[in-house]
């Protein structure tokens, strides 16, 4: 598993298998992917400009229990999709997006958190830990 910067930001990266996840919500509509996508991008643009500073507004959060890695979510709080993107910080600077997902029940999130960390951990023995 391999890391890509993601095009027209500084410090935002996602895992090669971030975008599958995401087009993966989507694949019955895709009029509403463009319309999330534009909503990702606009609150991609904030965590790019404030970091870890983001964590302290409404659509972004610190998962509890989450340790090595710490793992942080995304979300659209009025959203008709519930759509949620789980994402880490990287030397408290850049964000590297790691999994996206529905959640339609609390299970979900269960399921997208032991994904975040498999990816977490391939990102690792991939660059030896320098990630």
């Amino acid at each position: 598993m391999k890391i890509e910067k993601v095009a027209g930001f500084q410090r935002i990266y996602q895992a090669e298998s971030f975008p599958g996840d995401f087009e993966a919500m989507f694949v019955k509509n895709t009029g509403e992917r463009k319309r999330y996508l534009l909503w990702l991008y606009t609150w991609l643009t904030i965590l790019d400009q404030q970091g870890l500073n983001a964590v302290t507004l409404q659509q972004f959060e610190h998962l509890k229990n989450t340790t090595n890695p710490h793992l942080y979510s995304l979300r659209h709080p009025h959203s008709a999709i519930n759509e949620r993107y789980i994402y880490m910080y990287v030397d408290g600077e850049a964000a590297v997006l790691l999994t996206a997902f529905k959640e339609k029940n609390s299970g979900d999130y269960i399921s997208a958190i032991a994904r975040a960390k498999r990816i977490y951990s391939e990102l690792e023995d991939n660059n030896d830990g320098s990630t």
